[in-house]
């Protein structure tokens, strides 16, 4: 028998990318993954610029600064900016400015949600590009790391990673050491890639109204959006600034040349038809951009960002209503705020204020869907707790609320006289918003509640406008309820919102159907409330005989219901109608039972002060004494930023220089009234000064 031949065959079974075999080895064994198998030009991944780039000329300097700077590489670039505003375009733009610098390739990878899976794709995608087979191609993260850091040393890449979500994507997809630029949009949280690699941010802004406009003109035609300018300022604001906005409708108008600008802005214009509307070409959608930012903010931002778009009227919003609505946590709301001003879907306007505005404003809110309608009634709660709470701390002794709702329990307020005004002047337009979102809700008493509680900040503010939006809604609802008491206070509200404005025909009116109103309740209160307002208006008009007849009647009421404050009220008003003496009188007497009721009567006391002065200018006897009351009046009115009350006693300074022969300091006088009045938006009374310079 001859030798037998053992059956061997040279075979591997199983998945491998490199497979080295040998019967001996001597020697280490180099195995390189670097060469890629079928090499290929390189790659030019990185599309043309927009054709209508604008305004980011002092972003591309900055890039340059980091980007093309000498020493060790790669250089990398976190670009920053609100979704829609053209961060992609910014790096776009860089790259072909500096195409021919990056000889060995023009790269884009756009990274999203996925983590470290879609980080491992996205570098088996750069190594194909540039040649590299499959099986050269490790399995593992670690090893296409090693593989495409190796291939990359050395070589001058322009790289943009796109949106970008975590520092952990990024890191994997640097090139190695060499004069290559990387680019990166960011899209989430990149706080951590500073801490791990050498990186400067360029930040884009809002594109300011010159340059939107100046786009639009690029995209439809100079001339045609000179020919219209209210419509494209209405375009303008709708976008807010927003690159990819003010693209969508600048091809809008491009698409139909021969329409009116002003018929796609009326379009817009609509409440919530810009969003969808500026979303219908599925290519260049803003909802899909919107969406992209929302759906990778973890849940709290989510929910705060939902919070912040369904909250009524457009105003700022406190962190700690943003915590009230969600019934979160303060600290933990806080953070969660941070990370959407990261996202620049947010503003922060002061400090642990925040905004959201315009286009974004709208997705937040259609983002809230099916919650939206419990998130803004827990908002509208939140404001009508704290409202009253502070309305209570700013005027604890006014007693409408126990007279009306003697049961309301609103809880603990923490507040003081001077903190519930700071708070109640910060939220004055979100206060409104919060009344007109009760009122469409039907929630009639809330309403009523609110338009009571906001009293002292419209009246000491001297918010015309306001009293007399919320006092209208107020009386409507107060109709609903058929609470007549509620009709007849907040009628007198209203009342006086017209006599501020000095629409004194259209107060009294209010004022006597506000009397109706308090017979029909049985109310002495409320009866004597308004005619005392009634009184008050008649005075205005130059009819004294009718108020003197109404606030001698109230001081009777006052008389009858008893109470301290109600008693000096009821004086001082009478006092205006009154004889120097007897008004002197009276004035003293209201001023000593305010100080006996030791409640927060500073601006009552200010007034006394300055119609004590008012009245003693009478007697060419007592101007000293005018003096010095109308001296004490100034004094308050300025610490207490009463600015009406200031510009008045600067006129009965003036009536008291007029009264001593010396015009030229009473023209002094009146011209400091004159700049209060403007300067505050009290338009009637500056009209009156001015007719009284221009007379003297």
């Amino acid at each position: 028998m001859g030798e037998h031949v053992p059956d061997m065959s040279n075979r591997f079974d199983g998945e491998a990318h490199t497979v080295f075999q040998a019967r001996d080895v001597h020697g280490d064994v180099h195995t390189h993954y670097h060469v890629p198998e079928r090499p290929v030009p390189p790659p030019r991944m990185v599309l043309p610029p927009p054709a209508h780039y604008t305004n980011n000329e002092p972003q591309l300097a900055k890039l340059d600064d980091i980007l093309l700077r000498a020493g060790d590489g790669p250089c990398v670039a976190v670009i920053r900016g609100a979704p829609g505003s053209g961060r992609s375009s910014l790096a776009t733009t860089w790259v072909h400015h500096h195409r021919d610098r990056y000889a060995d390739g023009h790269l884009v990878v756009r990274l999203g949600g996925g983590g470290a899976d879609r980080t491992r794709e996205a570098l088996r995608e750069l190594l194909t590009w540039h040649g590299f087979a499959e099986s050269q191609i490790p399995a593992s993260l670690d090893g296409r790391v090693a593989v495409w850091q190796s291939f990359t040393a050395g070589k001058a890449i322009a790289l943009i990673i796109d949106d970008a979500v975590l520092a952990s994507q990024v890191v994997p997809l640097l090139p190695g050491p060499g004069p290559s630029a990387v680019l990166v949009v960011e899209a989430g949280q990149l706080r951590g890639l500073r801490a791990r690699v050498s990186t400067a941010e360029v930040t884009i802004d809002p594109l300011s109204d010159d340059s939107a406009r100046l786009l639009l003109g690029r995209m439809a035609g100079a001339d045609r959006v000179a020919a219209e300018p209210d419509a494209v300022t209405t375009l303008v604001d709708l976008c807010g600034g927003s690159a990819a906005a003010l693209c969508v409708v600048g091809a809008m108008l491009a698409e139909f040349p021969d329409r009116p600008i002003a018929r796609l802005a009326t379009k817009l214009a609509r409440a919530e038809r810009a969003l969808p509307e500026l979303s219908r070409d599925e290519d260049f959608s803003l909802t899909v951009v919107f969406d992209a930012a929302h759906d990778r903010l973890p849940p709290l931002a989510q929910r705060c960002y939902q919070v912040l778009g369904v909250h009524p009227g457009g105003g700022d919003v406190a962190l700690d209503t943003v915590a009230a609505a969600l019934g979160e946590s303060p600290d933990e709301v806080d953070d969660a705020l941070r990370v959407l001003l990261r996202a620049m879907l947010v503003v922060e306007t002061t400090e642990d204020r925040y905004l959201v505005s315009g286009l974004i404003r709208q997705h937040a809110r259609a983002a809230a869907g099916v919650n939206a309608e419990s998130l803004r009634a827990a908002i509208v709660r939140h404001y009508h707790r704290r409202a009253v709470a502070a309305s209570r701390a700013w005027m604890p002794r006014r007693g409408w609320f126990e007279a009306i709702w003697p049961n309301l329990d609103i809880g603990p307020g923490g507040f003081g006289e001077h903190t519930a005004r700071r708070w109640m002047e910060a939220e004055r337009a979100n206060l409104r918003a919060a009344v007109e979102a009760a009122y469409r809700a039907g929630e009639h008493e809330r309403v009523c509640q609110l338009g009571v509680a906001l009293w002292p900040l419209h009246d000491q503010g001297k918010f015309a406008d306001d009293m007399a939006a919320t006092a209208e809604m107020g009386v409507a609802a107060a109709r609903e309820l058929g609470s007549d008491v509620g009709a007849a206070v907040l009628g007198c509200q209203l009342g006086f919102a017209y006599r501020q404005r000095e629409r004194f025909d259209e107060a009294a009116e209010r004022f006597a159907a506000a009397e109706e109103a308090a017979r029909r309740s049985g109310s002495l209160e409320a009866e004597a409330t308004a005619v005392e307002s009634l009184g008050l208006v008649r005075l205005d008009q130059g009819r004294r005989a009718e108020a003197a007849e109404l606030l001698g009647r109230n001081l009777a009421l006052a008389e009858r219901i008893g109470g301290e404050r109600r008693l000096a009220m009821a004086r001082f008003h009478l006092a205006k109608v009154e004889p120097v003496a007897e008004a002197v009188a009276l004035l003293d007497l209201a001023r000593a039972g305010l100080l006996a009721s030791n409640g927060n009567e500073g601006y009552t006391l200010t007034k006394i002060a300055l119609w004590r002065g008012r009245k003693l200018i009478e007697d060419p006897s007592r101007l000293a004494e005018a003096a010095d009351a109308l001296a004490d009046a100034a004094a308050a009115a300025d610490a207490g930023a009463w600015h009406l009350e200031r510009a008045q006693v600067c006129t009965a300074l003036a009536d008291l220089a007029l009264a001593r022969g010396e015009p030229e300091v009473a023209r002094t006088h009146l011209r400091d009234a004159l700049d209060i009045y403007r300067l505050r938006g009290f338009t009637a009374q500056a009209a009156a000064v001015e007719a009284r310079l221009a007379a003297e």
